[in-house]
């Protein structure tokens, strides 16, 4: 009875790849792992001024600035950033960046009531 099954042995990694294919969660787990190491990419003080966005199927990673001044910056730094990101998240992974500022959400200000 053969139910399709191969039954010698494989590897794991190998399982786990064919099934996040299959699943189509490969883009997923690829902008998590740009996400979960975008401190090591760009360094703690960096980080603390700008985030990694969606990370679309084309390669292209959108990066969010909290200011026109550090969004500016990060435009100047873009090749030295694809060659880090290239480096602690694997070639190929991202390939361009696009780089816009968040300014609207950091320009609004809870209201505050006068006693």
């Amino acid at each position: 009875m053969n139910r399709g099954w191969d039954r010698d042995p494989r590897p794991i990694g190998d399982e786990i790849a064919a099934m996040l294919r299959s699943r189509g969660w490969q883009q997923r787990l690829l902008a998590a792992r740009v996400t979960s190491r975008w401190p090591q990419v760009v360094g703690e003080a960096v980080a603390a001024h700008c985030h990694p966005g969606r990370l679309e199927g084309d390669g292209t990673l959108h990066v969010v600035a909290d200011s026109a001044t550090w969004a500016t910056q990060l435009s100047y730094l873009q090749m030295t950033l694809l060659e880090r990101l290239a480096v602690v998240c694997g070639a190929g992974v991202v390939k361009q960046l696009h780089i816009r500022t968040d300014e609207a959400r950091s320009r609004r200000r809870p209201s505050t009531e006068a006693s």
